[in-house]
This record gives C-alpha cells, sequence and structure tokens, in this order.
C-alpha cells in the first residue's frame, strides 16, 4: 500500500476533460503553483493539442496514448478527467 498524494489541476481541451497530476513531493509543484492563473492550463491544453488530434482519437485512443506517455512517469501526469 502506498501514501503517495498528488495534486490534481483539470482542464479540458477541445471539450475532452483532462488532469494534470503532479507528486506532492515534485520539485515542480512549487513552480507551478506560482504561476499566474491559467498559465499551467494552457500548457497542459497545449501539450495535449501537440500530442495527439483530439477531434479524431475517440476517448479510448486518446487513453492509450495517454498511458504510453506517462510509462515509467514518476513527477508528474496527465490522465483523462471525467467525460460523458
Amino acid at each position: 500500500m502506498t501514501n503517495t498524494t498528488y495534486t490534481d489541476f483539470p482542464f479540458t481541451a477541445q471539450g475532452i476533460n483532462f488532469i494534470s497530476r503532479i507528486h506532492a513531493d515534485s520539485p515542480f509543484l512549487n513552480q507551478i503553483q506560482k504561476l499566474p492563473a491559467g498559465v499551467f492550463e494552457q500548457m497542459n491544453i497545449q501539450a495535449v493539442s501537440d500530442l495527439m488530434n483530439l477531434q479524431t482519437f475517440t476517448l479510448d485512443e486518446i487513453k492509450a496514448e495517454l498511458d504510453r506517455v506517462n510509462e515509467g512517469g514518476s513527477h508528474a501526469f496527465i490522465l483523462l478527467g471525467e467525460n460523458n
């Protein structure tokens, strides 16, 4: 069992909900929290838009691509949020 904690930063890109999840002990978390409102959200929107065509991918294809990108990650992950 693990007691790992994360901070979640939800965002929406092209109508699809995502979560940018940052490990509580990540050296990036403090810097992210100091960014002006909306900046980290825009960075994440740009990242997923650069990674895949959200207009043509199914939710299953998006999840598979995020799984591939997140593989081996230790500090930050992008996950699908709740979607209809």
